[in-house]
């Protein structure tokens, strides 16, 4: 089994997110707010109402803007079906949603090649009369929900065809959404009071939504407990958080069939993972937890009050910790990796292996670098010899051999010896210089200095709002253009 850690930093990613955007005749900062993940594209949501959407094999990026104005985004989520739909929530309560085209295949014809699609927007107002807090997508991509602060949930069906959107609010839970899910069109919802299921069933004039909670005793404090569907012991179940280290295991009728106590488990001590750039201060483990996320089979994923944990539901065991990061805005996962959202402008990847999308420049021949898992030798113990500039002093060459008797005898003066340390460990350094010049390097890695001419860039696609006339974002710095 791989081992979970972060194999290398994001700074490059975050360097392509500007620092500061112009609104008018002022500049706003940027921070990133929120975040999602496929295995081609990262989504990353900012306070001043765009949508950075990056591509992890090419490294362009590329700006989403929103029908929010400069309202802060609060969740972002990603379906990837026949194209990618791309929903975002905001503080004020609208919802936008991007329709991207996925780039065809190099083996369909050169006509389909040459007609680039834009893309287009879809904007749900009205409804949410609270901060978005919370979007899960079906799997085809056609219906969305989203839940607000307020505890009202929206359904959101599009309609490819004719380019139209329908949203209705569905059930109103009165306290804050946590956290949604769906299976097989039922839709798991858990607010700071409880959790439900919701199953659609259909009467006359419509849809309506039939809710079942979760166990029959109420929760005894309002806290941000999550609840998703996951297969645990070879069965489709219900995994939902309660107090004091608890999950329960419920069936698709909020019947409760078993508790898993961590409780002692959490007291002793279990791995942690590595971080690159730790906090010198670890975070204290809190007393229960928060949102789950599953991951790589019967595993499952929880965050709560700035640490993170890896469980093992089947053997019952705390699999690894992670207690060394600032701060814990936002998570998301996708197959064998996690993405943190630290801090407003830092990222950090845990996964059990590294990116494969991510050019790396692998240093051969010289073994600059240790691997955690490799074990140091102890080298053996040598005589330090007298350094070559003093041989050369006294008339004999470097690499002469000298009898005992005609070697320089050297000072015992501690001067000396501090100047002999000194030589031999510029010479080292000069040798390492001379074998990493003769490195071949990629080009486009070495600075050059001046100021380098932009090279002309085709226009980004356009965003279309549907029912709009389309309007072209500015691919240089500027303020993207939104439908009115």
């Amino acid at each position: 089994m791989n081992i979970l850690r972060e194999w290398s930093p994001l700074v490059e990613l975050v360097n392509k997110i500007p620092s500061s955007v112009q609104r008018g005749l002022l500049f706003n900062d940027v921070s990133i707010t929120c975040v999602d993940l496929v295995e081609e594209f990262i989504a990353l949501g900012t306070n001043v109402g765009l949508v950075f959407w990056y591509n992890r094999k090419s490294g362009a990026i590329e700006r989403l803007a929103t029908d929010s104005g400069s309202q802060e985004l609060s969740c972002v989520r990603i379906a990837s079906t026949v194209e990618y739909m791309v929903a975002a929530g905001c503080r004020a309560g609208q919802v936008n949603i991007f329709q991207i085209p996925k780039t065809p295949p190099p083996d369909v014809c050169a006509e389909l090649l040459l007609k680039a699609k834009p893309i287009e927007r879809y904007t749900v107002r009205g409804l949410h009369r609270a901060g978005v807090c919370e979007l899960v997508w079906s799997k085809n991509g056609m219906r969305l929900f989203s839940g607000d602060t307020g505890g009202a949930v929206v359904l959101t069906e599009i309609g490819y065809a004719t380019k139209t959107c329908q949203s209705r609010e569905i059930i109103n839970e009165r306290y804050e959404i946590v956290q949604m899910d769906l299976h097989r069109g039922k839709l798991l919802v858990s607010s700071s009071f409880r959790t439900v299921i919701c199953s659609p069933e259909e009467e006359e004039g419509g849809q309506r939504w039939r809710v079942a909670q979760v166990g029959k005793k109420d929760r005894k404090m309002l806290a941000p407990f999550g609840a998703v569907f996951a297969t645990v012991h070879g069965k489709q179940q219900i995994v939902s958080t309660r107090s004091g280290f608890r999950l329960w295991l419920a069936d698709d009728e909020g019947n409760v069939a078993q508790t898993l106590i961590f409780k002692e488990l959490m007291r002793s001590p279990c791995p942690e993972i590595a971080l690159l750039n730790p906090s010198r201060n670890p975070i204290r483990i809190p007393t229960t937890f928060g949102k789950l996320y599953p991951f790589e089979g019967n595993r499952m994923i929880t965050v709560a009050n700035g640490a993170l944990f890896l469980l093992d539901l089947e053997r019952m065991t705390v699999v690894s910790t992670l207690t060394r990061l600032r701060h814990i805005l936002d998570v998301a996962v996708d197959r064998h990796e996690i993405l943190i959202l630290e801090s407003a402008r830092s990222l950090v990847r845990i996964a059990t292996l590294p990116d494969s999308s991510q050019s790396t420049i692998v240093l051969k021949n010289l073994e600059l670098f240790v691997s955690a898992e490799s074990q140091i030798v102890q080298a053996d113990e040598c005589c330090e010899e007298a350094p070559a500039e003093l041989l050369v002093r006294n008339g004999e060459s470097p690499g002469s051999s000298l009898p005992c008797d005609d070697r320089v005898e050297l000072d015992s003066n501690h001067d000396v010896d501090d100047d002999a340390r000194l030589i031999e460990g510029h010479m080292r350094k000069l040798e390492l210089f001379d074998t990493l010049n003769e490195l071949k390097y990629d080009e486009s890695i070495l600075f050059k200095s001046g100021r380098s001419r932009r090279k002309h860039r085709s226009k980004v696609n356009p965003i279309v709002e549907i029912g709009q006339i389309p309007k072209e974002i500015e691919p240089d710095g500027g303020e993207p253009s939104t439908g009115s």
